[in-house]
């Protein structure tokens, strides 16, 4: 089968594991046997990379698309047209359709034509797939990640209509937590939205060879420090159940409010129990779940939880908020829920999950993951989709 993947961001050089999970499920078709392309939409701070790296017709890549030499397995374009301020949909919308079929063409002109699309995101993936549905009759499937609608943050003029649009005119709608299936399908009640995870390499993410050291104890957090992953709340639960105490927590990951947390850190004293490491690549957040005994995740929004599934996958516990996607997966064998925003509960479940560190089973915590959210678990129900829309169109 051919599967055309309209994802709406990619990982680019600079920013290596953003959108990693487009990628490896692209990966895992190839490996199964199916041809793949990928058709990214269009992001200015992408397309400024694009230009700033002096890459060969880059002005004139920035009227349509370019294609990333450094994937070789299979053709990845990146859209630089189409691009539009977000709080401007009905401008945007048509705009970035319009370079999405031209884009399309392009495509099938080099590549030939797909047997289906599979688009990540209604803004703008999902958007453009349909726009090319109803002109090309391509049969659609779509899967949600966005946490704008858990969040409430469908603010914008039109966004309403293109949801709607979108969910009534495609084969088949998913969702990567049933959280977020229930918070989009509010749009088209008429309209069924499924519930697929993403895909974890639990070839990449396994076991560390050698466990770590019982002492000291170590919490890792892996994320983009943006505003909603409360690591603040993290740090001051952290310090009410270890200051002073053999533990450490290791914070992965960097971004705008890094600063704001080491000052927090300083502030409580734990300058020398809690670890900043800097941007990860895939192998730096593996090797940090290697050396780490539990991972903590303390967002107030989650639509699924890629770290905690990392985690899970090399046979970590984990604790996490009640923050939508994790609530789909974590449960008394393989982790503690807690309430977001609450510093206290945070710090007695850290507290309990090292008090109880040894009635984890980490072979049984891999082996649900591996069973639910491995490349042959998500796949074999994608295919089953993919042939059934095939079928239906």
């Amino acid at each position: 089968m051919h599967v055309l993947l309209m994802p709406s961001f990619y990982p680019s050089q600079r920013r290596p594991v953003t959108g990693v999970f487009f990628h490896e499920q692209a990966d895992a078709l190839r490996r199964r046997g199916h041809q793949v392309g990928v058709i990214v939409m269009p992001r200015i701070n992408v397309t400024l990379e694009h230009v700033q790296r002096g890459r060969a017709h880059a002005l004139r890549d920035i009227l349509g698309m370019s294609r990333e030499p450094e994937y070789t397995d299979f053709p990845v374009y990146r859209m630089h047209w189409g691009w539009f301020p977000r709080p401007l949909p009905p401008i945007v919308a048509p705009l970035v359709a319009g370079a999405g079929l031209r884009a399309y063409d392009a495509y099938v002109r080099a590549h030939g034509r797909p047997d289906v699309i599979h688009a990540h995101n209604i803004f703008y993936g999902g958007h453009v797939a349909a726009s090319i549905r109803a002109k090309r009759g391509v049969p659609v499937v779509l899967t949600e990640h966005s946490s704008s609608y858990i969040e409430n943050l469908i603010i914008f003029p039109g966004q309403p209509k293109i949801i709607r649009d979108v969910l009534t005119h495609i084969d088949s709608r998913l969702a990567v937590s049933g959280n977020l299936a229930r918070a989009v399908g509010v749009y088209a009640p008429d309209r069924a939205v499924d519930v697929i995870g993403n895909i974890i390499n639990v070839t990449f993410f396994t076991p560390a060879p050698t466990p770590p050291a019982q002492a000291p104890f170590v919490f890792c957090s892996i994320s983009n420090f943006a505003k909603q992953k409360l690591l603040d709340v993290l740090i001051d639960a952290f310090a009410i159940g270890f200051l002073g105490k053999d533990a450490r927590l290791v914070l992965g990951g960097d971004g705008v409010l890094r600063r704001q947390m080491e000052m927090r850190v300083h502030q409580h004293g734990l300058t020398k129990q809690v670890e900043f490491t800097g941007l990860l690549s895939r192998e730096g957040v593996r090797d940090l779940l290697h050396r780490s005994h539990a991972l903590v995740s303390s967002s107030f929004v989650e639509t699924f939880g890629v770290t905690l599934i990392e985690a899970m996958a090399c046979g970590l516990p984990v604790v996490s908020t009640r923050s939508g996607g994790p609530d789909d997966f974590v449960d008394d064998d393989n982790g503690i829920l807690v309430p977001t925003r609450d510093v206290n509960a945070l710090a007695d479940a850290m507290r309990r999950l090292r008090a109880n560190y040894s009635a984890y089973d980490p072979a049984r915590i891999r082996a649900r993951c591996v069973e639910r959210f491995s490349e042959d678990a998500v796949m074999s129900r994608l295919e089953t989709i993919y042939a059934q829309v095939q079928r239906n169109g």
